[in-house]
């Protein structure tokens, strides 16, 4: 089977994924009863949970900035803030996480780290969010009666904890293993003198650079501080809109809401997480005593608000460096890579796919 067809076929399961839990949400709907849900909006509850929004970003873009400081001390805070927004908006319109692929590739030059480098920081940002949201989904899970809520996603979500536990220990553990490999595999006679062991080699290293994060105890817990802050922001925009709507809820329905909706993300589904996100998010709101039409125009203003914003600043970022974000696909999309001191002017109305080959080509000359 073609890498086409494999990625075709996800993204049919996607697109099915979100047909189905899109249908759970429109079933037995008073609209009547949604639309007057909505109508309790107003103007500045919108502006108020931005507001929380944009603190919680600026949260996100200084924890990543912490750990890419780590590897490069002279890194300035400004040169995250354009790559963080640019990969949310691209994981926003493209399928399979491209925009993280972003991230990773895109922006080496600006960022001032290799690839795997800036991979294995997005692997710790991932272990810390994974920590802190489980930890507010269990918190929830425990103002509950049992059965309230989906039973095979609490499941789901007491695996994904254990794995977030164990690679907070097993991570660490892979830093000597990689050097050891990187000291041995060059030697090897038989692969000795190989482009392709050269290049593991050097991956390995970034690699271990990155995760060694993880065996910093002060940095570690900074990090966690900085991962709470960013997520009680984005928890303050789901009490905001609850508020705004006057859902009937207990205080802690919005964060459960949170904590159920961001890790119902990890479902494949259509980008955007469409019907995946909203459906679990109306699920744990209503779980907390709203009602069903009350609990589906929350998540639906809640997605909109994340998706709108982050999707504009994204895009607008990109727009303004001259890079068209234009058929992203696939595990590893075209994607922007300018800027930094070091890099040239970008050319107007440069396609990302052209921007990515050629920044992969200057990196691979100065390597030589």
């Amino acid at each position: 089977m073609s890498s086409e067809t494999v990625r075709w076929l996800k993204l049919s399961i996607g697109l099915a994924t979100t047909a189905g839990f899109v249908w759970l949400l429109a079933r037995e709907v008073d609209l009547d009863a949604l639309g007057g849900a909505f109508a309790g909006l107003s103007v500045s509850t919108v502006l108020l949970a931005l507001t929380f929004l944009a603190a919680g970003w600026a949260a996100r873009i200084v924890r990543w900035w912490w750990m890419l400081r780590a590897l490069e001390p002279t890194l300035p805070l400004g040169a995250c803030a354009g790559p963080f927004l640019a990969g949310m908006a691209v994981n926003n319109v493209a399928p399979f996480r491209a925009g993280d692929a972003v991230r990773v590739l895109g922006f080496r030059r600006q960022l001032r780290a290799p690839a795997m480098a800036v991979a294995g920081t997005l692997v710790v940002e991932r272990v810390l969010d994974v920590a802190v949201l489980t930890g507010v989904f269990f918190l929830g899970l425990l103002g509950l009666p049992d059965g309230v809520f989906p039973r095979g996603f609490v499941v789901a979500m007491t695996w994904l904890a254990g794995c977030g536990a164990a690679a907070v220990l097993v991570l660490p553990l892979l830093v000597p293993v990689l050097g050891r490999i990187r000291e041995r595999l060059p030697g090897r006679r038989r692969i000795k003198g190989r482009r392709w062991a050269q290049a593991a080699s050097r991956h390995g290293v970034h690699l271990a650079e990155a995760l060694s994060l993880m065996r910093a105890p002060r940095r570690m817990l900074a990090l966690l501080g900085l991962s709470i802050a960013a997520w009680a922001c984005e928890g303050a925009v789901f009490a905001t809109v609850a508020a705004g709507i006057r859902a009937e809820t207990e205080p802690m329905g919005p964060w459960f809401s949170l904590a159920a909706g961001t890790l119902a993300t990890a479902i494949p589904s259509a980008p955007g997480h469409v019907g995946t996100f909203d459906w679990f998010a109306a699920q744990g709101l209503e779980a907390y005593g709203a009602s069903a039409e009350v609990a589906i125009a929350f998540a639906l203003t809640v997605h909109a608000v994340l998706w709108v914003s982050s999707t504009a600043a994204g895009l607008f970022y990109l727009l303004t460096r001259g890079i068209r974000p234009r058929r992203v696909r696939g595990g590893v999309p075209p994607v922007p890579g300018r800027g930094g001191p070091s890099a040239p002017p970008a050319t107007p109305r440069t396609s990302v796919a052209t921007t990515i080959r050629a920044g992969a080509a200057g990196e691979a000359r100065c390597k030589r």
